[in-house]
């Protein structure tokens, strides 16, 4: 095994052909979703896989990302609409965050009748992802290994259900979801079946996101001074009118909100600890920012800790474990300096794999946090940030990249009030040229 923490090293083994994560994904996807060995044996020996994987990318074109981030964001509207003249008081912030933003994240997924909606449902999608390291390395539990996989089949039962009643052809459901459906349905997967082999795609885009939202929440509304230019960068870029209706356009945000961006990648940095898996195919070289080349042998399999790199001190200086929002807007760097901070940031990993949904993850936090930063008072329950104490960050398992709340069952509360002039606000997306 190889273990790579070097920058440019990482990016050269992104980029290089012979270094797989096919192999790891087969495996995973079986000790994860738990399908039979026939089904392994389709995926070992047809051509799904490929298609598969080429389905994701498929799915995730600029278009089909444009309506995944409106159709999202129509949800978290009409929750933070309906906030009135009293507020909102969410007991739990990071589980109130995790709630909404999973049935949202589905909602675009799955469409209007989005099989994950019930809270039970929610409790499962998180009940399963908790336990993945059970699942993925055979760490015997018998109580978290069993809750795991009464989530698993609950859920499984619920997408089963689901994708037998599917219409190819319906356009209500993502294009990401179809092309996976009508794939599987090629190789004669169908039914219920369809839902045990579907389990994981609810982890892939939850499982990550929704806790960056959580950090990058806390990080940003305990900085009152933050929240002050966060809110002058924002303003300019929204519409009022007509009536009540103020429309936030992702693209303007991209375009001129470069401190939401900066803090966003910042607190990614921190909280992200994703490890990315390649198996080498083939003896092959790799080479560093000083020209020296390393040899993978075939058979072998590499590692490569973002985790170690976003911790860095000599790539972020010696305040690298602090949060600073607009780090990722430091000037006077060498180039040498801003090549290896481009290098070193890999949340969503690299090269062929690289996550297809990156950019619908980071859209509907964008969207989400624009909103709630223009219209909204956010205070903790107990209304002052100065003996706020955010909560001590776990470790971040290896079956997934983000570091949770130690405790998440302890999470301080959150309250939210309209602010002036923000009081009657009804708040709409549009993405690209999608309302």
């Amino acid at each position: 095994m190889y273990m790579i923490t070097d920058p440019i090293l990482v990016q050269s083994a992104y980029c290089n052909k012979h270094l797989s994560f096919t192999p790891f994904a087969v495996n995973g996807a079986q000790k994860v979703a738990g399908f039979s060995d026939e089904y392994h044996k389709v995926l070992m020996e047809t051509n799904v896989l490929p298609e598969y994987f080429k389905s994701l990318y498929d799915g995730t074109t600029a278009q089909h990302i444009h309506q995944l981030n409106v159709t999202s964001l129509k949800h978290v509207s009409k929750h933070i609409n309906s906030i009135g003249k009293d507020g909102m008081a969410a007991s739990n912030t990071y589980l109130w965050l995790r709630n909404l933003m999973s049935v949202a994240t589905c909602e675009a997924l799955f469409g209007p009748e989005n099989p994950i909606r019930t809270d039970e449902l929610v409790e499962d999608v998180w009940t399963f992802e908790t336990g993945l390291p059970y699942l993925f390395f055979h760490i015997f539990n018998s109580k978290t290994l069993q809750r795991t996989k009464e989530a698993r089949r609950r859920l499984q039962l619920a997408l089963g259900k689901w994708c037998s009643t599917m219409k190819q052809d319906d356009e209500q459901v993502s294009a990401y979801i179809r092309n996976r459906v009508g794939i599987l349905r090629g190789y004669g997967v169908e039914g219920l079946k369809l839902g045990e082999i579907e389990v994981g795609l609810i982890h892939v885009p939850t499982s990550n996101s929704i806790p960056t939202i959580f950090w990058f929440f806390i990080h940003v509304f305990t900085r009152p001074d933050v929240v002050v230019q966060m809110r002058a960068e924002i303003e300019p870029i929204v519409k009022r009118g007509p009536g009540n209706i103020v429309t936030i356009n992702i693209d303007d945000i991209l375009e001129r909100c470069p401190l939401m961006i900066s803090a966003y990648r910042e607190a990614s940095r921190i909280c992200n600890g994703f490890t990315c898996n390649r198996m080498v195919l083939e003896d092959t070289t790799i080479t560093d920012r000083y020209d020296r080349s390393y040899l993978l042998k075939k058979g072998s399999s590499v590692k490569m800790p973002a985790g170690v790199m976003h911790a860095s001190k000599d790539i972020w200086g010696e305040d690298a474990a602090v949060f600073r929002a607009d780090r990722f807007l430091d000037k006077g760097l060498t180039s040498e300096q801003a090549k290896l901070r481009r290098a070193a940031l890999t949340p969503f990993g690299g090269g062929a794999h690289m996550c297809p949904g990156r950019n619908f993850a980071t859209a509907e936090i964008y969207g989400f946090m624009a909103a709630l930063l223009l219209g909204y008072n956010v205070e903790p329950l107990d209304g002052n940030w100065d003996t706020f104490s955010p909560p001590a960050m776990a470790t971040c398992p290896q079956a997934t990249s983000v570091c949770k709340p130690e405790d998440e069952a302890t999470v301080c509360g959150t309250r939210l009030t309209r602010r002036k002039g923000w009081e009657e606000a009804e708040w709409k997306f549009i993405s690209g040229k999608v309302e």
